[in-house]
């Protein structure tokens, strides 16, 4: 169950970092790119997609979420 208290600052900055990585890579015909990939074009360890993203399909449902 996700908690209610906010992200830390450098958990929001990674999160944020890999759902434009993973935009990125699905923006330009890379939807199969591993989320070692997307992780290292962020700039984070891969160890940041977890708990945020907590499968690979979750990374990829918040790289197709349009920003708002």
């Amino acid at each position: 169950m996700p908690s209610s208290r906010p992200l830390r600052a450098d958990a929001r900055r990674n999160r944020e970092a890999l759902l434009a990585a993973a935009r990125e890579a699905f923006l330009t015909g890379e939807a199969d790119a591993h989320v070692e990939e997307i992780a290292r074009r962020a700039g984070v360890a891969v160890g940041a997609l977890y708990p945020p993203f907590e499968t690979p399909e979750a990374l990829v449902g918040g790289g197709y979420r349009p920003e708002g």
